[in-house]
């Protein structure tokens, strides 16, 4: 989610919180002038020498951890975006794993023990300190690199001090994960969505890549799983033999076992060798094979880095798999679409994103579909109020923005003209919407003879009706009245209709 968009869904305070993290020259505004004044500002917002800054740390060493986990359990959430209760149960869990590993007989068993036992000095004399400064921490940061020691290294030798997370090894609260969640809202790097899905916390994607880089994270753990996925056993084997690992196993356990060395992924890709690097790059959608063995490898980071990873099982009807990724469908996302699987050919996309709305509306929205005889309608017609008239839909993918060509005005005139009754909304799904299309959609509303109102919605904010709307009301189906408009069906206007009309 971008700050644009984030902010959309962000009442008064919020919004002001956000404004005060960057600049105290503005005086409290309303919802409106905040947004205006985020907007405006978002370059210094997005900073990534104020991100480094605000993200710097002098305190306490368990508040440090608690800062670093909780951004780790954001960053690690599908789309940056998660829940309060997915955020505290992500913190547990990741502070638990490490508490296990710590205890395990075999915890740091293919480390070099003389570099441990160094590591294990120094941190026991840091931990004397009330207070860890961010200098003090950059110098454990280079001494455990030194060593050719891990993050993941470093907590276990903390966990055996009784020392991770904090003293005594006791796990976080939720309630020390709100504080820690209301700080980084104050810093401006964690935005908290109140009016999506129940309330949601949001890194904007202007600002993750940044935080990613403060933390020393390449990628995230579902990233990181997909790029290990696509190396074959015996490079697996290659890595870890470096490592100093052992190379059995069988696919599965051998990624287990690299996500087990904290390895990061560059240094793990420069492992292999530049004919690996090769056949890796020509294996996956949309990447260049030309370069340098370095640009190869950050060729293949920032690939993966971008994906969008939805947590998706393999047995999931289509239907359902092709809703998760509509947003890409419409956008035609070649890159994220081949390489999550969800096609296998450029030809499918648009048959997948009219599978993947038809279950927007029938599963998600419950709406029962109408067929349509012959082969030349729009993409979806569905029974619309007491009067028993329609709504149609269409789809139209696109890699850029659509401006509604005179060709499509053509094509839903006809549409709207063969329909058996008379068709109260025409709404065309489609990617990002163009102001000019505006022009079209009056066009075609007093054009069509029927005064059918001509709407045009973004594939990411129809999922965003579908997924609010059961969070609004209590009907057993959507009220289609949300949609029966002309022009442009922005977030705004629908956060507006939707408290109207839910």
């Amino acid at each position: 989610m971008r700050v644009a968009e984030a902010i959309e869904l962000m009442t008064k305070g919020l919004l002001q919180r956000v404004v005060d993290s960057f600049t105290k020259d503005f005086p409290k505004s309303d919802e409106e002038r905040a947004r205006e004044i985020i907007l405006r500002n978002s370059g210094e917002l997005t900073d990534p020498r104020r991100i480094e800054a605000v993200l710097a740390f002098d305190g306490r060493l368990q508040d440090q951890i608690r800062q670093t986990c909780v951004l780790e359990a954001l960053i690690g959430s599908p789309d940056c975006t998660a829940s309060e209760l997915d955020v505290v149960e992500n913190v547990t869990q990741l502070q638990q794993q490490v508490l296990d590993a710590a205890a395990s007989p075999q915890a740091l068993r293919y480390e070099d023990a003389r570099s441990v036992e160094v590591l294990r000095a120094v941190m026991r004399v840091a931990l004397k300190d009330a207070v860890v400064t961010n200098q003090e921490l950059e110098l454990l940061r280079v001494l455990r690199e030194s060593l050719g020691l891990s993050p993941l290294t470093m907590r276990i030798i903390q966990a055996q001090l009784e020392h991770f997370p904090r003293k005594g090894n006791l796990l976080h609260t939720a309630a020390e994960c709100r504080e820690a969640l209301l700080n980084l809202q104050r810093c401006g790097i964690v935005f908290y969505c109140n009016r999506a899905n129940g309330g949601l916390y949001v890194i904007p994607e202007e600002v993750a890549p940044s935080v990613r880089r403060v933390l020393g994270i390449e990628l995230s753990p579902h990233a990181w799983g997909k790029l290990l996925s696509a190396l074959t056993v015996a490079q697996l084997a290659t890595i870890l033999r470096a490592e100093g690992m052992p190379e059995y196993g069988n696919k599965e356990a051998r990624i287990a076992r690299v996500v087990l060395t904290g390895v990061k992924p560059s240094t793990a890709l420069a492992r292999l060798s530049k004919e690996d690097l090769y056949h890796l790059c020509t294996s996956v959608p949309g990447l260049k094979v030309s370069g340098s063995k370095s640009t190869k490898i950050k060729r293949i980071v920032r690939h993966f880095a971008n994906l969008v990873i939805r947590d998706v099982a393999e047995e999931t009807p289509p239907g359902e798999r092709y809703y998760q990724y509509l947003v890409e469908l419409a956008a035609r996302d070649r890159a994220n679409l081949l390489t999550n699987r969800i096609i296998t050919k450029d030809r499918e996309i648009e048959g997948a994103f009219e599978e993947g709305t038809r279950f927007l509306f029938s599963d998600k929205l419950g709406l029962e579909l109408q067929h349509m005889e012959g082969s030349d309608h729009a993409d979806g017609c569905i029974a619309f109020g007491k009067a028993n008239e329609l709504l149609l839909w269409d789809n139209k993918s696109k890699e850029t923005v659509y401006a509604f060509p005179p060709s499509h005005l053509r094509q839903f005139k006809r549409y709207i003209r063969d329909a058996a009754k008379r068709v109260s909304c025409f709404l065309i799904i489609v990617p990002a919407v163009a102001d000019e299309a505006l022009a079209n959609a009056l066009r075609l509303k007093s054009e069509c003879g029927s005064d059918t109102d001509v709407a045009l919605i973004s594939a990411e904010d129809l999922v965003w009706v579908a997924e609010e709307w059961r969070a609004r009301s209590s009907r057993e189906s959507f009220n289609l009245e949300v949609l029966n408009a002309t022009g442009i069906l922005t977030r705004t206007v629908l956060d507006q209709r939707m408290r109207l009309f839910l």
